[in-house]
């Protein structure tokens, strides 16, 4: 198996990993915001009892799902993103070599299409998070309005919704896809630019070294020139 190949296979398994465990971390969001609710529903009806135990369990384990998943995806990204990868592909596409010089051809056409792509990238986030937010909301509202005030608990309720479940983890693995997939671009476009930005500086100056060193010869052929006239 070629080096491209093996990096293929790590990248769709890192995104795939990232995916399931953005999916996770939103629907743990849920969870505890229905464990809050829970609670805080007394507070909108005196009559209602809330089943504390049960709330305080969902909100332990909904918010140590978002702790550990959280670590686990920066790790995830991390990974795929991390410099020694990025510049072994700046390498491999001829932009930088070994040595960190800079093919100025190149680095003219990386720096325009990357700001055009992570400008375009931070538009599409900042529009799937208000997505994202907006649904949550509605889903909340709606599940309410649907809930049984005096039927049953609100926190039973909405873990006992199966088609409810089943349609939000279908979208938060939508979203999360978009997302985890926008984040990895975004920060391989970044580190790219910064490899290349520093390898720039030194490029730079080497040149203004070599400028002045060239002056400076100039100056002593010229002194030269002169005391010999």
């Amino acid at each position: 198996m070629n080096d491209q190949k093996r990096d293929q296979i790590i990248f769709v398994v890192c995104l795939t990993t990232g995916i399931i465990l953005l999916a996770g971390i939103l629907l743990s969001v849920d969870f505890l915001y229905a464990g809050i609710q829970e609670l805080f529903l007394s507070n909108i009806n005196p009559d209602y009892i809330p089943d504390v135990q049960l709330a305080n369990t969902v909100i332990l384990a909904s918010s140590l799902s978002i702790g550990f998943g959280l670590a686990l995806y920066v790790l995830d990204i991390w990974f795929i993103v991390r410099k020694s990868r990025i510049k072994k592909i700046l390498i491999e596409e001829e932009i930088i070599d070994e040595e960190g010089t800079l093919n100025f051809k190149s680095f003219q056409t990386e720096i325009s299409s990357s700001i055009k792509i992570l400008r375009d990238l931070f538009g599409y986030l900042v529009i799937i998070i208000i997505g994202f937010g907006l649904f949550s909301f509605l889903r909340f509202i709606w599940m309410i309005g649907k809930y049984r005030a005096y039927g049953e608990f609100f926190i039973h309720y909405y873990l006992s919704n199966i088609p409810s479940l089943i349609i939000s983890i279908t979208l938060y693995l939508t979203i999360s896809l978009m997302m985890t997939y926008v984040i990895i671009i975004s920060l391989q476009k970044y580190i790219r630019l910064q490899i290349i930005s520093k390898n720039y500086d030194i490029a730079m100056a080497k040149v203004f070294s070599n400028l002045d060193r060239l002056m400076s010869d100039t100056n002593k052929q010229d002194s030269n020139s002169d005391e010999t006239a």
